[in-house]
Protein backbone atom coordinates (compact mmCIF):
# COMPACT_ATOMS: atom_id res chain seq x y z
CA UNK A 1 0.00 0.00 0.00
CA UNK A 2 1.40 3.49 -0.82
CA UNK A 3 2.17 6.03 1.54
CA UNK A 4 -0.44 8.59 0.00
CA UNK A 5 -3.53 5.23 -0.13
CA UNK A 6 -2.51 3.99 3.13
CA UNK A 7 -3.00 7.71 4.65
CA UNK A 8 -6.22 7.96 2.61
CA UNK A 9 -7.65 4.88 3.94
CA UNK A 10 -6.28 5.65 7.46
CA UNK A 11 -8.41 8.92 7.45
CA UNK A 12 -11.51 7.37 6.33
CA UNK A 13 -11.01 4.42 8.95
CA UNK A 14 -10.64 7.14 12.08
CA UNK A 15 -13.62 8.76 10.74
CA UNK A 16 -15.61 5.75 9.92
CA UNK A 17 -14.86 4.96 13.54
CA UNK A 18 -15.59 8.46 15.42
CA UNK A 19 -18.83 8.98 13.53
CA UNK A 20 -20.33 5.90 14.06
CA UNK A 21 -22.62 6.32 16.82
CA UNK A 22 -24.55 8.99 14.87
CA UNK A 23 -25.82 6.32 12.46
CA UNK A 24 -26.85 4.31 16.22
CA UNK A 25 -29.14 7.15 16.91
CA UNK A 26 -30.60 7.88 13.98
CA UNK A 27 -31.99 4.05 14.15
CA UNK A 28 -32.79 4.34 17.59
CA UNK A 29 -35.31 7.02 16.77
CA UNK A 30 -36.20 5.07 14.10
CA UNK A 31 -37.32 1.97 16.17
CA UNK A 32 -38.46 4.05 18.46
CA UNK A 33 -40.87 5.83 16.47
CA UNK A 34 -42.31 2.71 14.77
CA UNK A 35 -42.99 1.14 17.92
CA UNK A 36 -44.79 4.56 19.31
CA UNK A 37 -46.71 4.89 15.84
CA UNK A 38 -48.15 1.37 16.32
CA UNK A 39 -49.18 2.36 20.22
CA UNK A 40 -46.56 -0.25 21.03
CA UNK A 41 -45.27 1.64 24.19
CA UNK A 42 -43.38 -1.11 26.10
CA UNK A 43 -41.67 -1.52 22.91
CA UNK A 44 -41.08 1.72 22.33
CA UNK A 45 -39.13 1.91 25.84
CA UNK A 46 -37.43 -0.79 25.10
CA UNK A 47 -35.95 0.79 22.20
CA UNK A 48 -35.55 4.06 23.65
CA UNK A 49 -33.64 3.23 26.25
CA UNK A 50 -32.34 -0.04 24.35
CA UNK A 51 -32.90 -2.34 26.77
CA UNK A 52 -35.40 -5.42 26.77
CA UNK A 53 -38.40 -5.55 29.35
CA UNK A 54 -38.74 -2.22 30.24
CA UNK A 55 -42.94 -2.63 31.35
CA UNK A 56 -42.16 -5.61 33.25
CA UNK A 57 -39.04 -3.87 35.38
CA UNK A 58 -39.89 -3.41 38.97
CA UNK A 59 -39.29 0.52 40.31
CA UNK A 60 -36.29 -0.48 42.19
CA UNK A 61 -34.96 -2.23 39.22
CA UNK A 62 -34.54 0.52 37.02
CA UNK A 63 -31.70 3.52 37.31
CA UNK A 64 -32.76 6.94 35.34
CA UNK A 65 -29.58 8.24 35.90
CA UNK A 66 -27.65 5.77 33.80
CA UNK A 67 -29.33 7.13 30.49
CA UNK A 68 -28.91 10.03 28.81
CA UNK A 69 -31.34 13.13 28.91
CA UNK A 70 -33.47 12.26 25.83
CA UNK A 71 -33.72 8.54 26.62
CA UNK A 72 -35.00 9.27 30.04
CA UNK A 73 -37.60 11.98 28.49
CA UNK A 74 -38.83 9.63 25.49
CA UNK A 75 -38.34 6.30 27.40
CA UNK A 76 -40.79 7.87 30.17
CA UNK A 77 -43.00 9.10 27.71
CA UNK A 78 -43.44 5.67 26.61
CA UNK A 79 -44.00 3.96 30.11
CA UNK A 80 -45.81 6.53 31.00
CA UNK A 81 -48.37 5.67 27.94
CA UNK A 82 -47.76 2.27 29.02
CA UNK A 83 -49.47 3.52 32.51
CA UNK A 84 -46.56 2.13 34.10
CA UNK A 85 -46.70 5.22 36.24
CA UNK A 86 -44.45 4.22 39.27
CA UNK A 87 -41.72 3.52 36.75
CA UNK A 88 -42.42 6.58 34.17
CA UNK A 89 -43.01 8.49 37.08
CA UNK A 90 -39.28 7.91 38.58
CA UNK A 91 -37.93 8.37 34.75
CA UNK A 92 -39.23 11.76 34.84
CA UNK A 93 -37.69 12.42 38.71
CA UNK A 94 -34.97 12.11 37.90
CA UNK A 95 -35.13 14.36 34.15
CA UNK A 96 -36.09 16.84 37.06
CA UNK A 97 -33.43 16.33 39.14
CA UNK A 98 -31.03 17.01 36.20
CA UNK A 99 -32.76 19.95 34.60
CA UNK A 100 -32.58 21.76 38.13
CA UNK A 101 -29.16 21.17 38.34
CA UNK A 102 -28.58 22.39 34.66
CA UNK A 103 -30.39 25.40 35.15
CA UNK A 104 -28.28 26.25 37.93
CA UNK A 105 -24.79 25.86 35.89
CA UNK A 106 -26.68 27.82 33.21
CA UNK A 107 -27.03 24.71 30.75
CA UNK A 108 -30.78 23.98 30.23
CA UNK A 109 -31.21 27.04 27.72
CA UNK A 110 -28.22 25.34 25.36
CA UNK A 111 -30.41 23.25 23.40
CA UNK A 112 -28.72 22.57 20.44
CA UNK A 113 -26.31 25.27 20.15
CA UNK A 114 -23.34 22.71 20.35
CA UNK A 115 -24.67 21.69 16.99
CA UNK A 116 -20.88 21.00 15.48
CA UNK A 117 -20.50 18.33 17.83
CA UNK A 118 -21.09 14.53 16.78
CA UNK A 119 -24.49 13.71 19.03
CA UNK A 120 -22.47 10.67 20.48
CA UNK A 121 -19.74 13.25 21.89
CA UNK A 122 -21.97 15.40 23.97
CA UNK A 123 -24.78 15.21 26.45
CA UNK A 124 -28.20 15.85 25.48
CA UNK A 125 -29.49 19.29 26.87
CA UNK A 126 -33.07 19.75 27.21
CA UNK A 127 -34.99 22.73 25.56
CA UNK A 128 -36.86 25.27 28.54
CA UNK A 129 -40.07 23.67 26.85
CA UNK A 130 -38.78 20.10 27.76
CA UNK A 131 -37.92 21.07 31.63
CA UNK A 132 -42.03 22.81 31.98
CA UNK A 133 -43.89 20.35 30.02
CA UNK A 134 -42.33 16.95 31.68
CA UNK A 135 -44.57 18.26 34.57
CA UNK A 136 -47.52 17.44 32.95
CA UNK A 137 -46.64 13.76 33.27
CA UNK A 138 -45.57 13.95 36.45
CA UNK A 139 -48.85 15.97 37.31
CA UNK A 140 -50.72 13.22 35.87
CA UNK A 141 -48.88 10.69 37.24
CA UNK A 142 -49.25 11.54 40.85
CA UNK A 143 -53.07 12.08 39.76
CA UNK A 144 -53.22 8.55 38.76
CA UNK A 145 -51.85 7.32 41.40
CA UNK A 146 -54.08 9.31 43.89
CA UNK A 147 -51.39 11.29 45.11
CA UNK A 148 -52.82 14.90 45.06
CA UNK A 149 -49.90 16.20 47.73
CA UNK A 150 -47.49 15.25 44.67
CA UNK A 151 -49.58 16.71 42.17
CA UNK A 152 -49.45 20.26 43.85
CA UNK A 153 -45.37 19.89 43.96
CA UNK A 154 -45.32 19.43 40.36
CA UNK A 155 -47.40 21.92 39.66
CA UNK A 156 -44.78 24.34 41.79
CA UNK A 157 -41.83 23.01 39.96
CA UNK A 158 -43.20 23.36 36.88
CA UNK A 159 -44.05 27.57 37.52
CA UNK A 160 -40.22 27.54 39.13
CA UNK A 161 -38.55 25.50 36.51
CA UNK A 162 -39.86 28.21 34.21
CA UNK A 163 -39.16 31.09 35.78
CA UNK A 164 -35.75 30.41 36.38
CA UNK A 165 -35.06 28.89 32.54
CA UNK A 166 -35.51 32.17 31.22
CA UNK A 167 -33.78 34.44 33.43
CA UNK A 168 -30.95 31.82 32.77
CA UNK A 169 -31.95 31.98 28.91
CA UNK A 170 -30.61 35.59 28.71
CA UNK A 171 -27.55 35.12 30.32
CA UNK A 172 -26.72 31.81 28.24
CA UNK A 173 -27.72 33.46 24.74
CA UNK A 174 -25.36 36.23 26.00
CA UNK A 175 -22.65 34.07 26.86
CA UNK A 176 -22.60 32.58 23.62
CA UNK A 177 -22.77 35.81 21.75
CA UNK A 178 -19.46 36.56 23.59
CA UNK A 179 -17.86 33.31 22.97
CA UNK A 180 -18.65 33.79 19.38
CA UNK A 181 -16.86 37.35 19.44
CA UNK A 182 -13.69 35.71 20.50
CA UNK A 183 -14.06 33.19 18.14
CA UNK A 184 -14.68 35.33 15.37
CA UNK A 185 -11.78 37.87 16.61
CA UNK A 186 -9.65 35.22 15.76
CA UNK A 187 -9.93 35.51 12.03
CA UNK A 188 -8.14 38.21 9.24
CA UNK A 189 -10.07 40.85 7.87
CA UNK A 190 -11.17 38.85 4.35
CA UNK A 191 -11.91 35.65 5.97
CA UNK A 192 -14.57 37.29 8.79
CA UNK A 193 -15.76 39.13 5.72
CA UNK A 194 -16.48 35.64 3.90
CA UNK A 195 -18.18 34.39 7.19
CA UNK A 196 -20.19 37.27 7.12
CA UNK A 197 -21.79 35.95 3.95
CA UNK A 198 -21.55 32.32 5.08
CA UNK A 199 -23.97 32.97 8.22
CA UNK A 200 -26.09 35.10 6.07
CA UNK A 201 -26.96 32.44 3.58
CA UNK A 202 -26.93 29.82 6.02
CA UNK A 203 -29.60 31.95 8.04
CA UNK A 204 -31.65 32.47 4.89
CA UNK A 205 -32.18 28.56 4.78
CA UNK A 206 -34.28 28.52 7.78
CA UNK A 207 -36.74 31.54 6.54
CA UNK A 208 -39.61 29.23 6.93
CA UNK A 209 -39.66 29.15 11.02
CA UNK A 210 -40.05 32.58 10.93
CA UNK A 211 -43.99 32.35 10.51
CA UNK A 212 -43.71 30.58 13.71
CA UNK A 213 -44.37 32.32 17.14
CA UNK A 214 -44.60 30.71 20.66
CA UNK A 215 -46.10 32.17 23.63
CA UNK A 216 -44.39 34.61 25.71
CA UNK A 217 -41.03 33.51 28.06
CA UNK A 218 -41.83 30.19 27.27
CA UNK A 219 -44.69 29.50 28.60
CA UNK A 220 -46.81 26.38 28.44
CA UNK A 221 -50.89 26.80 28.48
CA UNK A 222 -51.19 22.81 28.84
CA UNK A 223 -49.21 23.04 32.13
CA UNK A 224 -50.81 26.53 33.16
CA UNK A 225 -54.05 24.91 32.56
CA UNK A 226 -53.92 21.92 34.23
CA UNK A 227 -52.24 23.67 37.31
CA UNK A 228 -55.22 26.15 37.39
CA UNK A 229 -57.45 23.31 37.10
CA UNK A 230 -56.04 21.05 39.94
CA UNK A 231 -56.95 24.53 42.39
CA UNK A 232 -60.54 24.80 40.71
CA UNK A 233 -61.39 21.51 41.65
CA UNK A 234 -59.19 21.01 45.02
CA UNK A 235 -59.80 24.15 46.44
CA UNK A 236 -60.31 24.86 50.05
CA UNK A 237 -60.11 28.47 50.52
CA UNK A 238 -60.69 31.33 48.96
CA UNK A 239 -56.66 31.76 48.21
CA UNK A 240 -56.71 28.68 46.41
CA UNK A 241 -59.86 29.36 43.88
CA UNK A 242 -57.97 33.06 43.41
CA UNK A 243 -54.92 31.01 42.30
CA UNK A 244 -57.38 29.13 40.13
CA UNK A 245 -58.26 32.33 38.58
CA UNK A 246 -54.96 33.61 38.12
CA UNK A 247 -54.17 30.09 36.03
CA UNK A 248 -57.05 30.43 34.10
CA UNK A 249 -56.72 34.63 33.34
CA UNK A 250 -52.87 33.66 31.76
CA UNK A 251 -54.16 30.61 29.39
CA UNK A 252 -57.05 32.61 28.46
CA UNK A 253 -54.75 35.53 27.07
CA UNK A 254 -53.02 32.96 25.37
CA UNK A 255 -55.44 30.89 23.80
CA UNK A 256 -59.10 33.08 24.03
CA UNK A 257 -60.54 31.51 21.27
CA UNK A 258 -61.16 28.12 23.08
CA UNK A 259 -64.27 28.36 24.41
CA UNK A 260 -63.78 25.79 27.59
CA UNK A 261 -60.81 27.79 28.79
CA UNK A 262 -63.49 30.87 29.15
CA UNK A 263 -66.01 28.49 30.92
CA UNK A 264 -63.41 27.65 33.34
CA UNK A 265 -61.87 31.11 34.15
CA UNK A 266 -65.66 32.45 34.73
CA UNK A 267 -66.13 29.17 37.03
CA UNK A 268 -62.68 30.04 39.03
CA UNK A 269 -64.02 33.95 39.15
CA UNK A 270 -67.09 32.41 40.86
CA UNK A 271 -65.59 30.13 43.57
CA UNK A 272 -63.14 33.08 44.05
CA UNK A 273 -65.86 35.68 44.48
CA UNK A 274 -68.27 33.17 46.72
CA UNK A 275 -71.07 33.37 44.36
CA UNK A 276 -70.41 29.66 43.25
CA UNK A 277 -70.22 26.83 45.87
CA UNK A 278 -69.70 23.87 43.96
CA UNK A 279 -68.38 22.47 40.52
CA UNK A 280 -70.99 19.99 39.00
CA UNK A 281 -69.48 16.54 38.45
CA UNK A 282 -67.30 17.12 35.00
CA UNK A 283 -65.49 15.62 32.59
CA UNK A 284 -62.00 17.20 31.23
CA UNK A 285 -60.92 15.66 28.04
CA UNK A 286 -57.12 16.18 27.51
CA UNK A 287 -56.09 15.16 23.70
CA UNK A 288 -52.43 14.93 23.24
CA UNK A 289 -52.74 14.95 19.50
CA UNK A 290 -49.91 13.86 16.86
CA UNK A 291 -46.18 14.52 16.90
CA UNK A 292 -43.97 17.18 17.33
CA UNK A 293 -41.93 18.41 15.00
CA UNK A 294 -38.35 16.54 15.00
CA UNK A 295 -35.03 17.58 13.98
CA UNK A 296 -33.36 16.58 10.27
CA UNK A 297 -30.09 17.20 9.21
CA UNK A 298 -29.27 19.27 6.17
CA UNK A 299 -25.99 19.49 4.88
CA UNK A 300 -24.58 22.82 3.16
CA UNK A 301 -21.37 23.10 1.37
CA UNK A 302 -19.16 26.98 2.02
CA UNK A 303 -16.43 28.74 0.71
CA UNK A 304 -13.86 29.22 3.39
CA UNK A 305 -11.45 31.70 2.38
CA UNK A 306 -8.22 31.01 3.72
CA UNK A 307 -6.30 33.66 2.09
CA UNK A 308 -7.49 36.64 -0.54
CA UNK A 309 -6.70 33.78 -3.25
CA UNK A 310 -7.47 30.27 -1.43
CA UNK A 311 -10.52 28.68 -1.03
CA UNK A 312 -11.62 25.71 0.52
CA UNK A 313 -14.94 24.21 0.59
CA UNK A 314 -16.24 22.94 3.24
CA UNK A 315 -19.36 21.04 4.19
CA UNK A 316 -21.61 22.40 7.20
CA UNK A 317 -24.22 19.89 9.27
CA UNK A 318 -26.98 22.00 10.81
CA UNK A 319 -30.41 20.57 12.80
CA UNK A 320 -33.90 21.69 10.50
CA UNK A 321 -36.83 21.49 12.12
CA UNK A 322 -39.55 18.99 10.09
CA UNK A 323 -43.29 19.58 11.01
CA UNK A 324 -44.80 16.05 11.59
CA UNK A 325 -48.93 15.29 10.60
CA UNK A 326 -52.10 15.75 13.19
CA UNK A 327 -53.53 12.52 14.06
CA UNK A 328 -56.74 14.26 13.95
CA UNK A 329 -58.41 17.74 13.50
CA UNK A 330 -60.35 17.04 16.97
CA UNK A 331 -62.53 14.07 19.00
CA UNK A 332 -65.81 14.44 20.16
CA UNK A 333 -67.23 13.64 23.63
CA UNK A 334 -70.99 12.72 24.29
CA UNK A 335 -72.52 11.98 27.87
CA UNK A 336 -75.99 10.84 25.90
CA UNK A 337 -77.15 14.21 26.16
CA UNK A 338 -74.68 16.44 25.08
CA UNK A 339 -72.05 16.23 22.09
CA UNK A 340 -68.84 18.59 22.11
CA UNK A 341 -65.80 18.60 20.36
CA UNK A 342 -61.72 19.07 21.43
CA UNK A 343 -60.23 22.84 20.67
CA UNK A 344 -56.59 23.77 20.54
CA UNK A 345 -55.46 24.11 23.84
CA UNK A 346 -51.67 24.33 23.20
CA UNK A 347 -50.17 24.27 19.77
CA UNK A 348 -46.73 22.48 21.02
CA UNK A 349 -45.06 22.96 17.46
CA UNK A 350 -45.17 26.78 17.94
CA UNK A 351 -42.82 25.97 21.27
CA UNK A 352 -40.74 23.97 19.70
CA UNK A 353 -40.26 26.53 16.89
CA UNK A 354 -40.19 29.21 18.56
CA UNK A 355 -37.86 28.23 20.82
CA UNK A 356 -35.26 27.07 18.01
CA UNK A 357 -35.86 30.14 16.50
CA UNK A 358 -34.82 32.36 19.11
CA UNK A 359 -31.56 30.15 19.41
CA UNK A 360 -30.64 30.00 16.14
CA UNK A 361 -28.28 33.07 15.22
CA UNK A 362 -25.83 32.08 17.52
CA UNK A 363 -26.11 28.50 16.71
CA UNK A 364 -25.52 29.61 12.93
CA UNK A 365 -22.85 31.74 14.21
CA UNK A 366 -21.14 29.26 16.08
CA UNK A 367 -21.53 26.34 13.55
CA UNK A 368 -20.26 28.38 10.40
CA UNK A 369 -16.84 30.63 12.78
CA UNK A 370 -16.04 26.69 13.96
CA UNK A 371 -16.30 25.17 11.17
CA UNK A 372 -13.95 28.00 9.78
CA UNK A 373 -11.50 28.15 12.42
CA UNK A 374 -11.27 24.19 12.01
CA UNK A 375 -10.83 24.51 7.84
CA UNK A 376 -7.81 27.25 8.39
CA UNK A 377 -6.35 25.01 10.65
CA UNK A 378 -6.09 22.37 8.92
CA UNK A 379 -4.75 24.16 5.79
CA UNK A 380 -2.00 25.29 8.12
CA UNK A 381 -1.33 21.65 9.29
CA UNK A 382 -0.97 20.53 5.62
CA UNK A 383 1.07 23.61 4.84
CA UNK A 384 3.21 23.02 7.90
CA UNK A 385 2.97 19.63 8.72
CA UNK A 386 2.56 17.74 5.49
CA UNK A 387 -0.43 15.14 4.98
CA UNK A 388 -0.46 13.75 8.61
CA UNK A 389 -1.09 16.80 9.83
CA UNK A 390 -3.74 17.43 7.61
CA UNK A 391 -5.43 14.14 7.64
CA UNK A 392 -5.41 14.93 11.35
CA UNK A 393 -7.12 17.97 11.30
CA UNK A 394 -9.55 16.36 8.92
CA UNK A 395 -10.38 13.55 10.72
CA UNK A 396 -11.47 15.97 13.75
CA UNK A 397 -13.21 17.88 11.78
CA UNK A 398 -15.14 14.40 10.17
CA UNK A 399 -15.71 13.85 14.06
CA UNK A 400 -17.42 16.84 14.93
CA UNK A 401 -19.85 17.62 11.51
CA UNK A 402 -22.52 15.72 12.36
CA UNK A 403 -25.66 18.15 13.87
CA UNK A 404 -27.08 17.12 16.97
CA UNK A 405 -31.10 15.38 15.98
CA UNK A 406 -31.98 14.34 19.23
CA UNK A 407 -35.20 16.54 20.92
CA UNK A 408 -38.23 14.87 23.02
CA UNK A 409 -39.62 13.82 19.63
CA UNK A 410 -42.01 11.48 21.23
CA UNK A 411 -44.05 14.70 22.36
CA UNK A 412 -47.77 15.88 20.79
CA UNK A 413 -48.23 18.44 17.75
CA UNK A 414 -51.03 20.20 19.62
CA UNK A 415 -53.15 19.35 23.20
CA UNK A 416 -56.43 20.07 22.69
CA UNK A 417 -59.37 20.51 25.41
CA UNK A 418 -63.23 19.44 25.47
CA UNK A 419 -65.52 20.09 28.94
CA UNK A 420 -68.84 17.82 29.74
CA UNK A 421 -70.93 17.64 32.59
CA UNK A 422 -71.04 14.00 33.62
CA UNK A 423 -74.85 12.25 32.96
CA UNK A 424 -74.09 8.86 34.73
CA UNK A 425 -71.05 6.56 34.43
CA UNK A 426 -70.11 6.65 30.92
CA UNK A 427 -68.52 8.94 28.07
CA UNK A 428 -68.23 7.95 24.55
CA UNK A 429 -65.25 9.33 22.49
CA UNK A 430 -65.47 9.24 19.03
CA UNK A 431 -61.69 9.10 17.74
CA UNK A 432 -61.27 8.81 13.82
CA UNK A 433 -64.23 7.61 13.53
CA UNK A 434 -65.09 4.87 15.82
CA UNK A 435 -66.30 5.06 19.56
CA UNK A 436 -64.75 4.54 22.37
CA UNK A 437 -67.22 3.74 25.52
CA UNK A 438 -64.96 4.82 28.52
CA UNK A 439 -66.46 4.52 32.30
CA UNK A 440 -65.71 7.47 34.64
CA UNK A 441 -67.18 8.19 38.16
CA UNK A 442 -70.49 9.25 37.96
CA UNK A 443 -69.83 11.73 41.00
CA UNK A 444 -66.86 14.28 40.95
CA UNK A 445 -64.44 15.21 38.66
CA UNK A 446 -61.76 13.47 35.99
CA UNK A 447 -59.75 14.13 33.64
CA UNK A 448 -59.41 12.23 30.51
CA UNK A 449 -56.70 11.75 29.30
CA UNK A 450 -56.19 10.49 24.88
CA UNK A 451 -53.52 9.97 23.06
CA UNK A 452 -53.23 9.32 19.68
CA UNK A 453 -49.89 9.66 17.60
CA UNK A 454 -50.92 9.10 14.35
CA UNK A 455 -54.24 8.32 12.40
CA UNK A 456 -55.22 4.76 13.28
CA UNK A 457 -53.20 4.31 15.96
CA UNK A 458 -54.68 2.59 19.30
CA UNK A 459 -55.91 5.76 21.73
CA UNK A 460 -54.65 5.99 24.63
CA UNK A 461 -57.52 6.76 27.00
CA UNK A 462 -56.87 7.35 30.86
CA UNK A 463 -59.66 7.96 33.34
CA UNK A 464 -57.87 10.39 36.38
CA UNK A 465 -59.74 11.21 39.14
CA UNK A 466 -59.15 15.03 40.08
Amino acid sequence: MSGVRGKFVLAIALSMVLSGCGITNKEKFADFTNAYKKADYCKAADKALDEKGMCEKAVDDVNPADFDMDEQLNGGTALFLAKRAEVSSKFFENATTEIQDAIESSGIVRGAVEVVANASMVDYNPMIMDGVYLHAYTFLNALSQDNKDEAKIQINRAYNVQQKAVEEFKKEIQAEKEENSSAFAQMAADVKAASQKNIAEVMGKYKEINRWKGYSNFVNPYITYISGLYFMTNGTSNSDYETASNYMKRVSGMVNSNRYVKQDLNLANKLAAGTQKKIAPTAWVIFENGLVANFEEFRLDLPIFIATDNVKTASLALPYPKEREAAYNNIGVSNGKQKVTTELLTDVDSMFMAEFKKKLPTIVTKAVTKLTLQTVAQAVAQNKLGDLGGIAVSVYSVATAGADLRSWYSLPKNVQLAKINKSGSELTLSIGGKDYKTEVSADGNSIVYVRVPVAGAEPVINVINL
